[in-house]
């Protein structure tokens, strides 16, 4: 049989970060001897599936042949696999640059944060998989796509785990530094990660942020291993700018996110003055959100 995939997100401008979900229906049908393609103009195939996971991307289903199975958050976000796809180790074939392992140890979060769909998508936070089962131990790299790590019963076990096996670790979609104690801040300190993610999208937890970068550091983590994501643009009365300064002056990365609503488009701003302060982190980001924020009142 002849399985034809469709990766909707990608496009000739960006790296496509791999799909996952298209890696685990892979895995599954080369098990079972089908041949597997992805994103090729093939004719006479037998099924065909298609992921969206940003719902900007969703248009792309209309060039997409009769009979497909759509899937991914950006479509709907109550798809799931079926069990025996989801409990799977991915096909990381399917991507042929991709030196890593990735998966979820857990799914949803105890907050309900409005700008995100992880609430909606996923519930309450549940344990969902062994590093073992998504762990390719070809890799030595593994990026845990959790949405909030540190909200699973025990994640001092898992980290305790990424210690032993001295894999390098990426907690892609930021640790809640809400939850970061000294029992916690031991573990992340022995960790082995280029970059500790967290985020900072509400002043109202400033002075947890103050207390954890300190809390850190006296665990040896120097400042500059740290990153922050910074939402800005979901508010009219956004504080964007305010905490990208307290991060300025912990000295740590910034990394700003422009909010970006279901259609893909951020909100109308104007330009107003930002003060003068060093900002460490990726440069495109800052000199968007330089640009940018700020324009929210008219």
């Amino acid at each position: 049989m002849k399985v034809l995939l469709f990766d909707l997100d990608i496009n000739r401008r960006h790296r496509p970060f791999p799909n996952l979900a298209l890696m685990k229906i892979s895995a599954y049908h080369k098990a079972r001897g089908d041949e597997v393609f992805l994103n090729a103009p093939l004719f006479g195939y037998d099924r065909a599936y298609a992921s969206c996971v940003f719902s900007w991307h969703k248009k792309r289903v209309q060039g997409l042949p009769q009979g497909v199975d759509l899937g991914g958050p950006g479509l709907n976000l109550k798809s799931e696999l079926p069990a025996e796809i989801e409990h799977i180790m991915p096909d990381y074939s399917l991507y042929p640059a991709v030196d890593f392992s990735m998966g979820f140890t857990s799914r949803g979060c105890i907050r309900r944060c409005p700008w995100c769909v992880v609430p909606a998508k996923e519930g309450q936070i549940k344990p969902w998989a062994s590093i073992d089962e998504f762990w390719d131990r070809c890799h030595r790299k593994i990026k845990l796509l959790d949405n909030n790590f540190l909200a699973q019963p025990v994640p001092h076990t898992i980290l305790s785990r990424l210690i032993d096996e001295q894999v390098e670790v990426d907690f892609n979609q930021g640790l809640d530094i809400r939850l970061v104690d000294e029992r916690i801040a031991f573990y992340l300190s022995r960790v082995k990660a280029k970059k500790l993610r967290f985020s900072f999208d509400d002043i109202a937890y400033e002075k947890e942020v103050r207390e954890v970068v300190k809390l850190l550091q006296v665990n040896g983590v120097r400042s500059r291993k740290l990153l922050f994501y910074v939402l800005y643009g979901f508010r009219p009365d956004d504080q964007a700018v305010e905490r990208m300064n307290i991060l300025g002056e912990l000295n740590v990365d910034v990394y700003p996110m422009g909010y970006r609503g279901p259609d893909g488009k951020e909100p109308q701003r104007q330009v107003i003055y930002h003060g003068d302060i060093l900002w460490h982190g990726p440069c495109r980001n800052k000199l968007k959100f330089l640009r940018l924020m700020g324009r929210l009142h008219k």
